[in-house]
Order: C-alpha cells, then sequence, then structure tokens
C-alpha cells in the first residue's frame, strides 16, 4: 500500500489553518530536540548521556542551559531560552504526487509535504519589485512550493504509516537560495544591471540586497531550520517516536533521482547534525511493500 490522498489531508487537518509561526536561529534544534525527548523534569547530567548527549558538545548548547542555572530541568525552562539571533517562518502542511520520487512509488502515492514558508517581511519586499507575484523566478513550478504571498524557502516531503508508528523524511530541498545564487553570480560576472530567469526580469542591485541582507540568516539556517520543524511536527504533533531519514544509499534504492543526484551531505552531515543513527534496518511499511530489495542502511531517530 502507499500513502493515500485522505490519509494526506487527514494529516493536514492537524496543522491549524491559520498562520503556523516557527522562528528559528542556529543550532537551536538542539533545545527543540531535548524538549522532545524529555518526560517530565530531567537532569541535565541525564540528559548528557543519553542518546542527545552529543547535543552539548555545542558551546551555544551548553551556554543556553547554563543560563537556567539549574541541575534539573523540564519543558516549562527550556520555554525560557531564545536564540540570540533568529528569523520567523510560517509552517504549512501541503501534498504531493510523485511517481518517481516516493520510496512507495504505485497509482496514488503521496506524500506530506511541510513547506518553511518566509514571512510578512519577505513579502513585501517582493511585493515591491515584482508587479505579477504568481511568476517567482526563484521557484520551480514542478516543485511543492508555497504559491501566495509567503513564498517556499525550503520543504520536507514525509512518507509515514500509522499502523508501524513510523515516518520516513523523502527529502528536504530549497529552490530559492539557489535560484538567487546563481542569478547573482551570473550577474556579476557578465556585470549586468538585471538578468532573466523564467521570463521575468530582476535587477542586479535587487538580487544582491535580497542575497546579502534579507536572506543572510536563512541561507546559514534553513537546512537545520526545515528538518527540525519536521521533526517537532512529526514527533510533537503527530505523536510518531521513529523518524527515519533516508541514507544517500536507500535513496539510490528506493527513490529515481533523474539525472542528478542530491548534495550529499543532506543525507549524511545533516542527520548526523541531528542524533540519527545509520541503521541496518528498513521502515516496516518499506519491507511489507518490498520484500525482495537488497538491505540498505538507512538512519533512525527515536524518542
Amino acid at each position: 500500500m502507499t500513502m493515500k490522498l485522505h490519509e494526506v489531508e487527514e494529516v493536514r487537518a492537524c496543522l491549524s489553518k491559520g498562520r503556523t509561526l516557527f522562528s528559528y536561529g542556529k543550532d537551536w534544534y538542539a533545545v527543540e530536540l531535548l524538549k522532545l525527548c524529555m518526560r517530565g523534569e530531567t537532569s541535565v547530567a541525564d540528559l548528557k548521556q543519553s542518546a542527545f548527549g552529543r547535543l552539548f558538545d555545542k558551546q551555544r548548547v551548553r551556554q543556553w542551559f547554563g543560563s537556567l542555572g539549574k541541575t534539573k530541568v523540564s519543558r516549562e525552562d527550556l520555554e525560557l531560552l531564545w536564540p540570540e539571533e533568529w528569523e520567523s517562518y510560517r509552517l504549512k502542511l501541503d501534498a504531493f504526487d510523485g511517481w518517481t520520487q516516493t520510496s512507495r512509488k504505485g497509482d496514488q502515492a503521496w506524500n506530506l509535504v511541510l513547506q518553511l514558508n518566509l514571512n510578512e517581511a519577505d513579502a513585501r519586499l517582493m511585493d515591491a519589485q515584482f508587479e505579477d507575484r504568481s511568476d517567482d523566478p526563484f521557484e520551480w513550478a514542478c516543485h511543492p512550493v508555497h504559491e501566495g504571498r509567503h513564498r517556499t524557502l525550503a520543504w520536507a516531503r514525509i512518507d509515514l504509516d500509522w499502523e508501524s508508528g513510523e515516518a520516513l523524511i523523502e527529502e528536504v530541498q530549497n529552490d530559492r537560495l539557489r535560484e538567487v545564487k546563481l542569478l547573482l553570480d551570473r550577474a556579476r560576472s557578465l556585470e549586468l544591471e538585471e538578468v532573466d530567469r523564467w521570463g521575468v526580469t530582476v535587477k542586479t542591485s535587487f538580487l544582491e540586497h535580497y542575497w546579502e541582507k534579507r536572506l543572510r540568516l536563512s541561507r546559514a539556517v534553513w537546512d537545520e531550520a526545515m528538518v527540525c520543524a519536521t521533526i517537532r511536527f512529526i514527533v510533537g504533533e503527530l505523536g510518531l517516536r521513529r523518524v527515519f531519514f533516508h541514507t544517500p544509499e536507500s535513496g539510490r534504492t528506493y527513490k529515481d533521482y533523474g539525472y542528478s543526484e542530491p548534495p550529499r551531505s543532506v543525507y549524511t552531515d545533516l542527520p548526523k547534525k541531528f542524533c540519527f543513527k545509520r541503521v541496518a534496518e528498513t521502515p516496516e511499511f518499506l519491507r511489507r511493500r518490498f520484500k525482495k530489495r537488497p538491505q540498505v542502511d538507512f538512519q533512525l531517530l527515536e524518542f
């Protein structure tokens, strides 16, 4: 069986229909992971000895916990912490029907999509620059992006199975940063005052401001922010406590990458940062569907 559209729609109903704000700063995923793993008041020493103990290797995390001045902490205590610098985003759920890019392929095979969308400051800037917002020069229309005022910075595709209580992060990706940088590099190298993309003319001065100012923090944290929001949604909202992440090998085995593979670091360095462990285990819902597939490693995070 594959994930059906009605299942995706049921999950989408779990997220409020209004704006769902998500603020993020560098390394903030560590605090969010520790919140999710805590069961009542917990000693800091026990947290350091847990599967998430390596998060305390980060100086920021030690400083955050040190600022509480406690040997035992609760989730309420961690709510008092806040990153030194942050960007606010809007989360939105969508659906993706992709025959070639989903692990469980088949007729009507769907993935849930969690979008990390940009905020009102970005929307106002784009409104002032482009008369017609329906054509965004920094996106691919075939990708699962939001087409309203608040455009998509990044997205994660998720497959899940209620029977096994497992979720699989299929993909973490963004168009916007890559496309803005591509256009800016082209304009600078050719010393152009403006460049065209998808039939839209973009001024080089705008690209420089957008990249250097508006996207400054987002381009440093987008992947952390996207995975953090995804895990928080899967575990905190849906209540699933086993989260899988593809490895490069499992991605090649179960998905069709087409002409080019995604950056390897997204499926190696990024999950390691979030304390995923490489395991010789396949999500149960994939084992049920593909009984004769060769064994490949996945990455697993358990709460």
